[in-house]
């Protein structure tokens, strides 16, 4: 049987070097690939979805759209309701596990204690807005008495409100048991405006008949210029009537005030101006600045929502054009109603800038210390290293000094006279003193093992020079 010949040792350590190298070769391409396409590769930013509920005030919901708009650039999917919700009802919904994840609603009133509600940010205040029919603004709130005064749906903050603010004035609003100042109605904006649009294109006794259907008051709270505000002084002539109390009403901070349906907090209000000529320039309407209370706008969120996706959210918010629109305050300056949001606090650090002076005072204080230390020890090292250096030259001086000695040219008075025993007396100091060199190196009193071949090269030359110096017999 005739066996094939094995490759020898050098051709397998041949090939087995070659594959080894191969291996590395493809490892290291490899590795250089991935690293490319990380560094090279345009990361997609990962997109956060949330749900957001729209408001039955036209200027909220247009706000809700926009913020919905400008969310995509900043990676987030803001998913509008379909329908309009009162703000009261906005918060139930934002509190109880559900889609809802965000809802933009007025600060100051509340149904009950909300254990799963986050705030996220305050916006520019929204102004309690009274309008009535011509004849009827002269006389201020007292011309309130015996109208019909649209207060807004019961799922509103708007409608509490406006029935504390009335409450405070002296006016109450009629019941089925007991008579009152004025007769409260709960149209939502959306039929309002169904009813002022009605008036587009009528004229003469059409128009008249169709303004009276209309109610003799209206309460808002929107931002400025409301949209449904607007469309009551152009299409109806409506005017705007001052709070002139309104002061005097936020100055109720200490309590609460309980209806025994909500809560308001008058500490979360303040009193503002409308500007002259908001709504209307011919005839002026204000035609002064018109005083007011104001309620926060909140953007809040529900606890548990992604913190990522609600930072994403404070960002769109805090940057143009939404900043322009919706004038947020800045996180730190804010009194929350609710609790912070995790991602607003997320992006509050986020924005935080890198050294503030807190920091700055600390690092100052640290690098003084760290100074300090660093001093301390090139201090300590010069005197340690000094040492050294000293030690060394100590051995140096001391084989010079035997040199001089061998010479005569320095006196040593227990050198023997006689050449031969005067060399073997120097040789015997060499020979003690690369002892103790040595010894004081392995010990760890002497340290460079430069300087130390140096000490005993010095002590060889010496003994040579001894034995050249001495004559021979």
């Amino acid at each position: 049987m005739t066996l094939s010949p094995s490759p020898s040792v050098p051709a397998r350590r041949h090939l087995t070097g070659w594959l080894w190298k191969a291996e590395l070769l493809l490892l290291g391409v490899t590795f250089i690939a991935i690293g490319g396409v990380l560094l090279l590769r345009p990361w997609e930013k990962r997109t956060y979805r949330v749900n957001m509920l729209i408001d039955l005030d036209p200027n909220r919901a247009l706000l809700a759209e926009r913020i919905a708009q400008e969310a995509d650039r900043h990676g987030l999917k803001v998913v509008l309701s379909r329908e309009p919700h009162g703000s009261l009802d906005a918060i139930e919904l934002v509190d109880q596990p559900n889609p809802i994840d965000l809802a933009l609603v007025p600060g100051g009133v509340a149904r009950r204690e909300y254990a799963n509600v986050r705030q996220v940010v305050a916006l520019s205040p929204e102004p309690l807005q009274l309008l009535t029919r011509p004849d009827l603004a002269a006389e201020g709130v007292r011309g309130l008495k015996g109208q019909r005064v649209c207060l807004g749906p019961a799922t509103t903050s708007l409608h509490f409100l406006a029935r504390d603010v009335l409450a405070f004035a002296g006016l109450r609003a009629r019941a089925a048991d007991r008579p009152g100042d004025y007769t409260a109605e709960e149209s939502s904006p959306q039929e309002l405006r169904q009813q002022l649009e009605r008036l587009r294109g009528l004229t003469g006794a059409e128009c008249e008949r169709a303004v009276r259907d209309l109610p003799d008051a209206v309460f808002l709270l929107s931002s400025l210029p409301s949209i449904l505000a607007r469309d009551l002084v152009v299409l109806a002539g409506y005017r705007l009537v001052a709070l002139p109390f309104a002061e005097a009403y936020c100055l109720d901070r200490i309590r609460p005030t309980e209806t025994g349906e909500v809560r308001i907090d008058r500490a979360s209000f303040s009193a503002i101006d409308i500007p002259a000529y908001t709504y209307n320039v011919d005839p002026p309407v204000p035609e002064k600045p018109c005083r007011t209370i104001a309620a926060p706008l909140l953007l809040i969120a529900y606890a548990p929502t992604e913190p990522e996706g609600v930072a994403r959210m404070a960002e769109t918010v805090f940057e143009e054009p939404i900043a322009g629109l919706a004038r947020p305050l800045p996180l730190r300056s804010q009194v929350p109603q609710f609790p912070l949001h995790v991602g607003a606090e997320r992006f509050m650090r986020r924005n935080e800038p890198l050294l503030t002076p807190d920091l700055l005072s600390g690092l100052g204080k640290a690098a003084g210390g760290l100074g300090a230390f660093a001093s301390g020890v090139v201090a300590v090292y010069g005197y340690l290293r000094l040492r050294q250096l000293r030690r060394f030259e100590s051995y140096y001086q001391e084989i010079r000094r035997l040199e001089l000695i061998a010479r005569g040219q320095e006196a040593d008075p227990d050198a023997p006279a006689d050449p031969m025993a005067r060399r073997v007396y120097l040789e015997e100091r060499l020979l003690d003193l690369k002892s103790r060199a040595l010894q004081d190196f392995a010990n760890g009193g002497l340290k460079g093992e430069g300087l130390m071949s140096g000490i005993v090269s010095l002590v060889n030359d010496t003994r040579e020079s001894l034995a050249r110096m001495t004559p021979h017999e």
